[in-house]
């Protein structure tokens, strides 16, 4: 099953970045905003943001789209984001710092109906969230800190979940935990329709900005998003 709709997480502070909206950062190459990127890689689907510090950067820039409002932002995480907006439609999540080759978005569209992206990365902050993945490509657990095994891959963010059930008990978590990153609470034992998989990145081209040192790498590559390398 496909998404009908996208949720992108765009609340935060952005404190590594100097307070900069990471929705508003622009590629080097390009000149698009994230946000602007993502209105091209998620055409056809209604597309729903989730701000909270400096909204009003965001909302006068892109009249056009859906949005919420967290008016919490300082004291939640992006769970309680994502709770504002969730509701039983077959949905992509993304955070809103990554440019990506759309190949990225098909991938996931094309795949399991819920679904988390994964990345084979050997250089991973304390902070990066990592996955346990079964043979069959389910999810078992969920986890931050030190790496537990090679075979553990890393979740981006980026997520779909088309599971009605799945969809309304995530939303319960999110609202329930709201310190909590978004993924810690999605339920992962779920058997037959609920079940989550992972879908892995491959090669294609995705790039995650959170700090200066991301943008600079970026801006040293200079390179498309086309999906033969990295962006």
């Amino acid at each position: 099953m496909r998404a009908e709709r996208a949720i992108v997480l765009a609340a935060g502070e952005g404190l590594q970045l100097d307070g900069f909206a990471k929705a508003l950062i622009r590629h080097p190459k390009t000149g698009e905003r994230v946000l602007d990127h993502y209105g091209d890689i998620l055409a056809g689907l209604e597309i729903t943001v989730v701000v909270g510090y400096r909204a009003i950067e965001i909302l006068q820039a892109f009249p056009t789209l859906k949005f919420a409002y967290n008016a919490n932002w300082r004291l939640t995480g992006n769970a309680y984001s994502l709770g504002l907006a969730l509701d039983e439609r077959p949905t992509l999540v993304l955070s809103a710092d990554f440019f990506m080759a759309p190949e990225v978005i098909e991938r996931m569209q094309a795949g399991p109906d819920n679904a988390v992206l994964s990345a084979t990365r050997g250089n991973r902050t304390m902070s990066a969230t990592n996955l346990v993945v079964a043979d069959d490509g389910t999810i078992t657990e969920v986890y931050q800190g030190a790496v537990k095994s090679d075979r553990d891959p890393e979740a981006p963010g980026i997520f779909k979940v088309c599971d009605r059930e799945l969809l309304r008990t995530w939303k319960r978590n999110c609202i329930e935990s709201p310190s909590l990153f978004s993924l810690r609470c999605l339920p992962l034992a779920a058997q037959g329709p609920g079940r989550v998989a992972a879908v892995g990145l491959g090669d294609l081209a995705l790039s995650e900005i959170n700090t200066p040192l991301d943008y600079l790498a970026l801006m040293e590559k200079g390179t498309s998003l086309d999906s033969g390398g990295e962006p």
